[in-house]
């Protein structure tokens, strides 16, 4: 006989003593609220072992589902088998209202009759088109790790620019996907890469969606327009050491160029754009407005401290915008029980400084998980050559970043995500 069964016993040989002394009435009155303790008791041990059984199969379908997209979305993984006993993938449209009107996007999704898991891929800004090799390799990855997956892209953001109404899109989009009856709202969410992943923290935080989102990933997300456009116009990062140089990426200069000349004239917009462009100095023009010549001093190059003194001299609606375009502004309205944050610690494109910043933000959230890599440039695992002894190390990490995602997606009752970081010293 265990101890648990032996302590059973006793309990309710206990209690029936209770039941049987004192009056009638007084044993009916026990009979009624110990009824419900009895029965508590001898389902009790079921209970645990069926939850632990239960626990244990959930374990066992994440770190297969894990395995599946791991195998899929890295291009050097050998791949070709998991067709063979994976469900197929359905590509098909998906109508969503958006700010503009109406919009559609790819769904990625297993073929069989679910429900599923869903999730809004937020792709950010990209250099290449929709048809991109990359595009379709991470849809059919989470459609064959049992996701239906929905790609956003946003117009915005394929002209290189930053809007704030994609943040409701993507919600509006979320809610569109959650409706249909093959879609799972307890076990689905968020992912986003780069200024995706902002995005994607942005859109959690909506009113329309943020009770029914269960997880954001990101990769590489920005945390504030403010402190993103100081390290592109200093050129600098922002470490514990104090600032530190960082070659700003073409894309990131042309993407915090188009953005901050979005509300000027277009006129004004064009001859500073072009002026970028051609590598000429926009500061040095004489026929601009005087929102149009702080945007031009904020191209510059500048120290921290002057690029800091710019922002504070900007219009009210240009800070606003900038305000309403970083993911700081709504990390407290976030209900998400997990959440994910990636992102290599020498990406040229958004400094890792500013996932830093996210993750002290949001240090108090039980499910924060967060990681630097070394594998990644920008998001991109082809580009690097590591050691063979690194290079399996790195993917241990990807493996344990994705993991959660997996693990929240196949729904076993009580699990929590447990708060981890692994990151190395600046």
């Amino acid at each position: 006989m265990t101890a648990g069964m032996l302590m059973g016993q006793i309990t309710e040989r206990t209690i029936t003593s209770e039941i049987q002394s004192g009056s009638a009435p007084e044993a009916s009155m026990r009979i009624s609220r110990t009824a419900a303790r009895l029965a508590q008791l001898r389902r009790g041990p079921w209970r645990s072992a069926k939850q632990s059984v239960s626990d244990s199969l959930a374990m066992v379908r994440a770190t297969a589902r894990t395995t599946v997209f791991f195998l899929k979305v890295l291009p050097m993984m050998p791949s070709r088998g998991i067709n063979w006993v994976t469900p197929s993938v359905v590509t098909e449209k998906l109508s969503y209202p958006t700010s503009s009107g109406m919009s559609e996007s790819d769904l990625y999704r297993p073929s069989t009759t679910g429900p599923h898991p869903g999730m809004i891929v937020c792709l950010g800004v990209v250099p290449f088109g929709v048809d991109h090799p990359q595009v379709p390799r991470l849809g059919e990855a989470l459609a064959r790790a049992g996701f239906a997956a929905l790609l956003y892209w946003s117009p915005a953001m394929r002209d290189l620019r930053l809007d704030p109404d994609d943040t409701e899109n993507i919600a509006r989009a979320y809610d569109a996907l959650l409706q249909r009856s093959d879609i799972d709202p307890d076990r689905s969410g968020l992912l986003g890469t780069c200024v995706g992943g902002s995005f994607a923290l942005m859109a959690a935080a909506h009113p329309l969606v943020r009770r029914r989102v269960g997880f954001v990933a990101t990769f590489a997300p920005y945390a504030s327009m403010q402190s993103l456009a100081v390290a592109i116009a200093s050129e600098t990062r922002a470490t514990r050491d104090g600032p530190r140089h960082w070659p700003v990426d073409q894309l990131t200069r042309r993407v915090f160029v188009r953005s901050l000349t979005a509300e000027l004239d277009l006129r004004e917009a064009e001859l500073i754009r072009a002026d970028i462009t051609e590598d000429r100095r926009p500061a040095d023009r004489e026929d601009l407005s005087e929102d149009g010549e702080l945007i031009a001093r904020l191209l510059g190059k500048l120290q921290p401290e002057e690029a800091e003194a710019v922002l504070l001299q900007l219009p009210e609606h240009m800070r606003e915008r900038l305000r309403l375009l970083s993911p700081t502004t709504y990390l407290g309205k976030i209900e998400a029980p997990l959440i994910i944050i990636g992102h290599d610690r020498d990406d040229g494109v958004i400094p890792v400084d500013e996932s830093r910043l996210l993750a002290g933000l949001l240090s108090g959230n039980v499910g924060l998980r967060y990681t630097e890599f070394g594998m990644f440039q920008h998001a991109d695992p082809t580009k690097k050559k590591l050691p063979l002894p690194t290079l399996l190390r790195e993917f241990g990490k990807f493996f344990r970043y994705v993991y959660p995602v997996f693990r929240q997606a196949v729904g076993a009752p009580g699990w929590r995500p447990v708060e981890k970081t692994e990151r190395p010293a600046a």
